[in-house]
C-alpha cells in the first residue's frame, strides 16, 4: 500500500471578483492542486517500487548476507543482487496526464561499482511522455468517432501544450496488435446462423516510384486503391443475440479474399460440427466458389431483402403516372412480392410465386424474370427453421432470411470511417475496425461507458502491446 501525504489546501481567491471571474481563479487553483496531487501520487509510488526493488526502507543498512536478486541491473557490472544498489538522488522530467502535464522527480539507483543500475518502472514506462491514462484517453476519443485533429485540439487544451497527429496517431495504430489474438480466440458459443456482406473504402499503397518533398527529403508515392471489408456476423436465433465473429481487409469480393473470410470461421471454431446451421448472404461475387472449399455442406439463404432491391430495380413504372402515383405503384408491387416469403411455410411461398409470376409476366416480364432467377435459394430459411423446430427450438424468420441487421452494423462501420474518407496504411484500418466493432458488441451487452475501453487496454497490457 501506497500512502500519500496530501498536506492543507490553501486557495485564495478575492471575495469581491464578479462570479466568473471568481470561478475561473478558482477553477486555475484548484487544477493546480489536483496535478500537484497526481505529482505526488506517481513520485510516492515509483519510491514505493524503488524500495521493493532495494528490499529495505530509506536509510536502512545493507545487510552482507543478502543474497536476492532483482529485476533491475547495473548497466556497468551487470550485478542484480540487491545488497550491491543503493539509492542515487532523483532526475526531474515532464508527464503528460489526463490532468495536465505535471513535473515529477525520478528516483535513480547506484551500483556499489558506480555503475548507474536500469530499473524497469511499472508506474511510468523508460521514456514515456504520455503516461497510461491519457493514451487510454486518446484511444478512447478514436473510439468514439473523434478524428485525429479533434483529438489534437482537444488534448493540445489540457496540456497547454502541443502533441503531434504521428504521437496520437502511434497510439490508435496499437490496437491492430489485438486483431491476430481475436482472431485466433475460439469461440465457446458458435452462431447457429451466420450473415456475410461487405463494404469498400480507399486505402492507400506503395508504389515503386520516389519523389522528393518540399523539404528535398526521397519519399514513396503511395496510390489510393478500392478494398472491401468483409464480414462475419454471428447470430443466436433462440436469443436474438448477433456478434461479428469474424473480418478481413480483402483486396476484392474475389474466391480468395472471401475465402480467407471463411477460413478465419473455421479457425475460431465455427463449422456445421460445431452447430453451424446456415450462411446468409447478398448474392457477392465469388463467395459461391470459396463456399464450395470451406463450407459445402452447410445451406445457403439467398437475402430477401436484397432480391427485393433488385426485382425493383427491374421495374418498368408506366411514364403517364405522377410522382406520387409511381412511388404508390412500386410500393403496391413490392408489397405484393414480400408477401412470397411471409408465407407460413415453403409450400405456400411456392404457390403465392407461381401466381404472382402468371399475374405479372406480360406488364414486367424483366421483374419477374429477376424474382424467379435463384428462387430456391430464398426458401432456404424454411427448411432450416423446420429443422430447428424439430431440435425443440423456435427461430424466427427475420433471423435466417435476410442481412438487414448486419447492413445496419455495416452502416454504423461506414459512418465511423467516412471521416477519414482514406487510410494510409492496413494497420491503422484494422485498428480502427477493431476498436469499432469491439464497442459495439459493449454497447449491445449493456456495458458501462467506458468499460469497452478499459477492457481494450488490459488486453493491450496482457499482449505487451503498450512500448
Amino acid at each position: 500500500m501506497t500512502i500519500v501525504h496530501l498536506g492543507s489546501v490553501l486557495l485564495q481567491i478575492e471575495q469581491e471578483a464578479t462570479r466568473q471571474v471568481f470561478f475561473e481563479e478558482l477553477r486555475k487553483q484548484m487544477q493546480g492542486v489536483v496535478q500537484g496531487v497526481v505529482a505526488r501520487c506517481i513520485e510516492e509510488a515509483l519510491e514505493a517500487e524503488i524500495t521493493l526493488v532495494l528490499r529495505r526502507e530509506w536509510y536502512a543498512r545493507r545487510r552482507a548476507q543478502d543474497r536476492q536478486r532483482t529485476s533491475a541491473e547495473c548497466k556497468k557490472c551487470g550485478s542484480r543482487y540487491a545488497r550491491d544498489f543503493r539509492r542515487d538522488g532523483h532526475y526531474k522530467r515532464n508527464l503528460d496526464t489526463s490532468w495536465g502535464r505535471v513535473q515529477i522527480w525520478v528516483p535513480q539507483v547506484e551500483c556499489v561499482c558506480g555503475g548507474q543500475v536500469t530499473v524497469s518502472f511499472q508506474t511510468v514506462r523508460r521514456r514515456q511522455r504520455i503516461w497510461d491514462d491519457l493514451e487510454e484517453e486518446i484511444r478512447e476519443r478514436s473510439g468514439w468517432g473523434g478524428t485525429l485533429r479533434q483529438s489534437k485540439a482537444q488534448i493540445d487544451v489540457q496540456l497547454q501544450s502541443s502533441v503531434g497527429l504521428r504521437t496520437l496517431n502511434k497510439r490508435i495504430h496499437q490496437m491492430s496488435q489485438l486483431v491476430p489474438a481475436w482472431r485466433e480466440q475460439v469461440l465457446d458459443e458458435v452462431p447457429p446462423v451466420v450473415r456475410v456482406d461487405g463494404i469498400w473504402l480507399t486505402l492507400m499503397e506503395d508504389t515503386e516510384e520516389k519523389k522528393k518533398d518540399a523539404l528535398g527529403r526521397e519519399r514513396t508515392v503511395k496510390q489510393g486503391h478500392k478494398v472491401p471489408i468483409l464480414v462475419a456476423q454471428g447470430v443466436w436465433p433462440a436469443s436474438g443475440r448477433q456478434d461479428v465473429v469474424a473480418w478481413v481487409v480483402g483486396t476484392a469480393e474475389d474466391e480468395a479474399s472471401w475465402e480467407a473470410l471463411l477460413t478465419q470461421m473455421v479457425d475460431r471454431g465455427i463449422y456445421p460440427q460445431r452447430g453451424l446451421r446456415l450462411l446468409v448472404v447478398d448474392g457477392a461475387a465469388g463467395f459461391e466458389a470459396a463456399r464450395k472449399t470451406v463450407f459445402w455442406d452447410v445451406p445457403v439463404q439467398r437475402c430477401v431483402f436484397h432480391k427485393l432491391r433488385n426485382i425493383c430495380r427491374n421495374l418498368v413504372v408506366p411514364e403517364d403516372l405522377s410522382r406520387k402515383q409511381k412511388r404508390a405503384y412500386r410500393r403496391r408491387f413490392t408489397r405484393s412480392v414480400a408477401r412470397i416469403w411471409q408465407a407460413e411455410s415453403e409450400e405456400e411461398a411456392r404457390k403465392r410465386q407461381s401466381q404472382l409470376c402468371t399475374k405479372w409476366q406480360d406488364k414486367q416480364p424483366q421483374a419477374v424474370d429477376t424474382l424467379r432467377r435463384d428462387f430456391e435459394r430464398t426458401l432456404t430459411f424454411y427448411r432450416v427453421r423446420a429443422q430447428a423446430a424439430q431440435r425443440g427450438e423456435q427461430w424466427p424468420a427475420r433471423y435466417l432470411r435476410t442481412t438487414s441487421h448486419l447492413e445496419r452494423e455495416m452502416r454504423v462501420l461506414r459512418r465511423r470511417l467516412a471521416p477519414a474518407v482514406l487510410f494510409h496504411s492496413t494497420h491503422g484500418l484494422e485498428a480502427v475496425i477493431h476498436q469499432r466493432l469491439v464497442r459495439r458488441t459493449a454497447e449491445r451487452a449493456n456495458a458501462l461507458p467506458g468499460s469497452w475501453q478499459r477492457s481494450l487496454e488490459r488486453a493491450l497490457g496482457a499482449l505487451g502491446a503498450i512500448s
